[in-house]
């Protein structure tokens, strides 16, 4: 039997082996605590809205927009209206953005009270706004901004309806805990139809009574999330409700996203 010595040479040479296949199929690269983040990290900006610039900027055709707000909501009859964001030619891993938006009426976060039954990622599963990509055809969750109906909690009036770090209902199965935002514009202890809530929501301010612990992420309003590995997909931004425009809606005043 011929032996083989094992050199130092050998060693290196299969730990460069190893190291390589690790860097290549499971790193990932540390993900940005300074935002908006930086093209020289490699970070490529693919969409961006800012309704703040009136005389420059339009709400997308996909959306719907508010009069007596620079904002962009759902098109009336629609439980869902999405708005597809181009990313490019290139495949990418990370995904970081964030959302400034406003309340309207009375959604609901996660209750989904008159959605079939269990909610699937493709149903009006939040009161919100739901960033997926597609993965062979099917949605894949990206990061949900959840609306809840009010900021304190009452159990007698539709508790299941408040952000579930308040006691209300709690995330679907296909949204992590670290990947989702919630957050109420509304400070009472009652639900108001038909109003325009002033308070921003998911920027990590004004988070009070039964909301006090819902807005602890260091970086809100921005997120960023590692997918495990790279895909070619574009963004779908859905702002979803499981009622009407009258009754609820998310009043989307300006976002921005980055792949890399």
């Amino acid at each position: 039997m011929r032996r083989i010595e094992i050199t130092a040479a050998l060693v290196q040479l299969f730990s460069d082996v190893i190291n390589n296949f690790i860097r290549m199929h499971h790193s990932t690269v540390s993900l940005p605590t300074v935002f908006p983040p930086a093209a020289a990290d490699g970070w490529e900006l693919v969409g961006s809205l800012d309704m703040l610039d009136y005389q420059h900027q339009k709400c997308p055709n996909q959306w719907n927009s508010y009069i007596t707000k620079k904002a962009c909501g759902r098109i009336p009859g629609q439980l869902c209206s999405s708005l597809i964001v181009p990313t490019g030619s290139s495949s990418f891993r990370q995904v970081c953005g964030r959302i400034r938006a406003f309340q309207f009426g009375s959604p609901d976060a996660f209750a989904a009270l008159f959605v079939a039954k269990p909610v699937s990622i493709d149903s009006p599963y939040v009161d919100g706004i739901s960033i997926t990509y597609n993965n062979g055809g099917q949605r894949q969750h990206v990061f949900t901004y959840a609306a809840g109906l009010m900021e304190q909690y009452n159990p007698y009036i539709y508790p299941q309806c408040t952000c579930p770090c308040a006691g209300g209902t709690q995330i679907p199965p296909f949204v992590r805990t670290a990947d989702y935002y919630c957050e109420s514009g509304n400070p009472d202890k009652t639900w108001y139809a038909n109003q325009l809530f002033c308070d921003p929501l998911w920027d990590g301010e004004e988070c009070r009574y039964a909301e006090e612990t819902c807005c602890h992420a260091p970086h809100q309003p921005w997120f960023c999330k590692d997918l495990g590995r790279r895909v070619s997909s574009d963004l779908e931004i859905r702002l979803c409700a499981d009622e009407g425009v009258v009754n609820e809606d998310i009043a989307v005043e300006a976002y921005e996203f980055y792949v890399r």
